[in-house]
């Protein structure tokens, strides 16, 4: 427990600095993290298994995150993602003659670790206050659904992947969405509306996230994807919250939350 709190309180405030000042330091940083979630993805495959070119998905992850990243700004057509997801499918079909399982986890890996970490700096692109929302949603999610479900847990929310998480937990993870959004309307950075929305949808996006991670490393036989943040597991195991919450809440930004744009 100690290196979980440890690793939490370097990291954050190191990731709240770059946020706050630096896009392309922030940048760079997710950039990062997803070469490595990349790597953390193989070796789920490998737990299956499967043999998937490391270089290809790492190659094709990467150049996908930035075609994502330059797609979300206007400057590539979105024709050029699928250009890369046909061409990557192609050389998996030559390389190991297992386009259908080898090429759909490529192409899994790819969207999965690759494509969606683009859309971090892309929320931070947009100004601080959604990313920051993003992850004071995320964080007030997993911290009220982990006490409320250690205080007051007693019904099982689905033991066959978690065993550990119960509806008490998961309610309690609402409460803290909630609270994040709450706490970034607090700080001018968006509308009270706005803020209780996004934290009620994200949420229950951030915990379905956690779920899909731990369907994953269960079929992958594995514990943790990773093992590079002390406490915590791998990148993929600190982010499973944040993947299909920041794609969804770039989206909403657009439409239904005005006061973020």
């Amino acid at each position: 427990m100690w290196q979980r709190f440890a690793t939490a309180f370097i990291g954050i405030p190191l990731l709240l600095f770059a946020v706050y000042f630096g896009e392309w330091s922030f940048l760079l940083i997710c950039f990062l993290a997803s070469a490595l979630a990349l790597y953390e993805f193989h070796g789920l495959t490998k737990g299956l298994g499967k043999d998937i070119s490391l270089p290809l998905l790492e190659i094709g992850g990467l150049i996908a995150f930035v075609f994502t990243y330059l797609i979300g700004l206007d400057k590539l057509n979105g024709a050029s993602l699928i250009v890369l997801i046909i061409f990557i499918l192609i050389l998996e079909m030559f390389r190991s003659r297992a386009a259908l399982t080898n090429g759909a986890l490529t192409i899994l890996g790819i969207i999965y670790s690759g494509v969606i970490f683009a859309f971090l700096p892309l929320l931070r692109d947009i100004g601080r206050g959604p990313i920051i929302l993003l992850f004071l949603i995320t964080w007030g999610t997993d911290s009220f659904a982990f006490f409320v479900g250690i205080k007051f847990g007693k019904h099982k929310l689905w033991p066959e992947v978690s065993p550990k998480k119960t509806w008490e937990g998961a309610l309690g993870g609402v409460l803290g969405g909630l609270a994040g959004g709450l706490v970034t309307s607090l700080f001018g950075l968006c509308s009270l509306p706005d803020g209780l929305l996004a934290g009620l949808l994200g949420s229950i996006l951030a915990q379905t996230g956690d779920l899909m991670e731990s369907v994953m490393k269960r079929e992958s036989k594995v514990k943790d994807a990773g093992y590079i943040l002390p406490g915590h597991g791998g990148i993929l195991d600190r982010f499973d919250s944040l993947l299909l919450l920041a794609p969804t809440l770039y989206l909403i930004i657009q439409h239904l939350l005005p006061s973020l744009r």
